[in-house]
């Protein structure tokens, strides 16, 4: 899956060069040797992490060390954006009424668009700097064989990495942090307190090698976790940071979220605070609490389904290269809402006040649209390259 991801990235890059190079002999040997290259490069980055009870002599990854720059990845495969001269003609057309391409019979209206532009999106980072603590530093500790509790005075910021298996937390009403390890051989689990922070070490390592590991936490503490394989859960927490390279991630009545994945879907119920959400490929699911959410959706390759009410002070972005974004929107919204794409459509079945865009050009409108639902008062951005935006009704 990891490789597929990756390799998918590399031809994105390395399209357009081959197709620029054609006219000449000796550019397209060089170009073929530069694919070569690539592919010998790419298949050393395939990680084969079995599922099985004991791992002898695999050594800890360095999260930190892992980056997948998207912008740099991905920019000679966008095209530039548009020229001042069609910015002119767009600027002169605005206030126009637009006709949708298809108005059909079950009120769904349909609108087609076609821009060239360009996407910018951000790094991935799979993990920050790794602590250096020392567990001969901590404020408090707890050891046990299979499990650990550790008494808190409170909430918490529970910080774990993993190569593989799962991770569940879940909030109680206790002063204390718990783990519990299952599906794997027992071992040796301590639980080291750095003032307000507490990390889990397993045989001596502060890695998850493998098995379910389920973590109580008092309410209100929060989630850091940066994972290599395997999936992630968290009930009813604070803010939760993940950073994972394959795997889903599954979230639900928590607060403020900020997750980044190269592979996997990540599904975000009842959020309460601000959603991040950076990915290469994989469905995103989210369902937002409040009349004021604030999401943020950037992805080369996922889709994004999204379900609240957005009013005043609601700002909702999606960025996508080739993946769908379908807006599941509460009728007591009320918001303004644009979107940019090069060969994507509006499929309208909110019935919304398309009030503005460019002249048409062959039959479509040239790149992006704008519209109102309600009085307007939220904001809602879609920018997909190749993707469409659906609008419907909750």
């Amino acid at each position: 899956m990891i490789r597929a991801v990756l390799m998918t990235a590399v031809t994105l890059l390395a399209a357009p060069v081959l197709a620029k190079t054609a006219s000449a002999e000796a550019d397209r040997k060089s170009a073929r040797r530069d694919w070569h290259q690539l592919e010998r490069d790419w298949q050393h980055l395939e990680l084969d992490l079995p599922d099985i009870p004991f791992l002898p002599g695999l050594p800890d990854l360095d999260l930190s060390g892992i980056e997948i720059d998207l912008p740099e990845l991905l920019a000679k495969a966008m095209p530039h954006d548009r020229d001042p001269d069609q910015a002119d003609e767009d600027e002169e057309d605005r206030g126009r009424e637009v006709e949708p391409d298809e108005d059909r019979d079950d009120n769904v209206k349909v609108y087609k668009l076609n821009r060239q532009h360009s996407i910018r999106l951000p790094r991935v980072r799979l993990g920050e700097e790794e602590s250096d603590s020392d567990e001969r530093d901590a404020t408090a500790q707890a050891k046990g064989r299979g499990s650990a509790t550790l008494p808190v005075k409170g909430p918490i910021t529970f910080q774990i990495r993993a190569q593989a298996g799962e991770v569940e937390v879940i909030a109680t009403d206790k002063k204390q942090v718990s783990v519990t390890l299952s599906e794997a051989p027992a071992e040796d689990i301590a639980l080291y307190a750095f003032g307000d922070r507490v990390e889990p070490a397993f045989h001596g390592r502060r890695t998850l090698r493998r098995g379910k590991l389920r973590v109580e936490v008092p309410r209100g503490s929060r989630l850091d976790l940066s994972s290599m394989s395997g999936d992630v859960a968290a009930q009813r927490i604070g803010d939760v940071r993940v950073r994972t390279m394959s795997g889903d991630v599954r979230l639900a009545g928590v607060a403020k979220v900020d997750v980044q994945t190269i592979s996997g879907d990540a599904h975000i119920e009842d959020a309460s605070g601000p959603v991040r959400l950076h990915t290469v490929s994989g469905h995103v699911a989210v369902t937002t609490s409040g009349t004021a959410p604030q999401v943020e959706f950037q992805s080369a390759s996922g889709s994004l389904d999204w379900a609240g009410l957005c009013a005043r002070d609601c700002h909702l972005s999606a960025e996508t290269v080739s993946g769908d974004v379908r807006l599941n929107v509460d009728p007591r919204s009320s918001f303004e809402l644009s979107y940019t794409s090069h060969t994507g459509e509006l499929r309208d079945e909110a019935n919304l006040a398309v009030k503005r865009a460019p002249r048409r050009k062959h039959g479509m409108s040239s790149g992006w649209l704008e519209a109102t639902f309600g009085k307007g008062e939220g904001v809602i951005e879609a920018d997909a390259f190749s993707g469409s935006l659906v609008v419907k009704r909750k």
